[in-house]
């Protein structure tokens, strides 16, 4: 399991004053599509989250759901904190349900996957709204160690949530035996085998280690609590050359 394999040492280091936001550089919009292997019409999603990640303005990440395993089919993915994740954006939005395929936009809005033009839409609209108030700073070190700083502030009264989503990187096949899609081979894209709650931050200077092992990459990023707005985000996929 790839949670076994998973190392991460992190640590906050206060540096100096706090200090009025700094500007900062456009940032990539962060997807989140919640899917399940089990799921009839999250094969499609997939492809077209892997699309999406074809823009260098996206960070594109699947979350496995385990609701759909009672169909008959296990997701090989899935974690019961994905979910938990799903119902906080569901309180946040206020939302019916929850399911799958949903796209979720940055963690302010959200969209069925059948719905490609308006997920543009939201994407559009985010990159309109978003703040420019947190920096991100990446520096791979070698042999999978990096080193996360960040600075700035959030732009809520509130301390943000630091996270770390570990994830398999690009397109992964597998062949599903059981439950509504059994028979089918169907692709995955940058499945999230494990995410980490490093702490909370609300402003200055803070920097953070992490150590993944070959094989897997991760996104680094900052959220208002509970489901809130994503207010920054790094791949270090995008970042090993810092």
């Amino acid at each position: 399991m790839f949670n076994a394999l998973i190392s991460l040492v992190f640590a906050g280091l206060l540096a100096g004053p706090a200090h009025e936001p700094t500007s900062a550089p456009p940032r990539p919009v962060l997807i989140e599509l919640y899917t399940s292997q089990g799921c009839p019409l999250c094969p499609a999603a997939n492809e077209y989250l892997g699309r999406l990640d074809e823009r260098a303005d996206v960070i594109a990440l699947s979350f496995s759901v385990d609701y759909w395993d009672i169909y008959g089919w296990q997701d090989t993915y899935a974690r019961p904190e994905f979910v938990e994740r799903q119902r906080d954006y569901k309180t946040r939005m206020d939302l019916a349900r929850i399911y799958t395929p949903q796209f979720v936009i940055d963690g302010t809005t959200e969209a069925g996957g059948s719905q490609p033009e308006g997920i543009l839409a939201q994407i559009a609209n985010r990159q309109l709204t978003m703040t420019g108030s947190v920096e991100i700073n990446v520096q791979h070190h070698g042999e999978g160690n990096f080193t996360i700083d960040i600075d700035g502030s959030v732009p809520s009264q509130d301390p943000a949530t630091i996270y770390l989503a570990a994830y398999v990187p690009g397109w992964r096949t597998v062949n599903v035996e059981g439950g509504n899609n059994a028979g089918r081979e169907i692709r995955v894209y940058n499945p999230v085998t494990a995410i980490f709650e490093l702490g909370q931050w609300q402003q200055g200077e803070d920097s953070y280690g992490a150590a993944l092992p070959e094989g897997l990459a991760g996104v680094f990023f900052v959220q208002g609590g509970n489901g809130g707005p994503i207010y920054g985000a790094a791949d270090f996929r995008r970042s090993m050359t810092n």
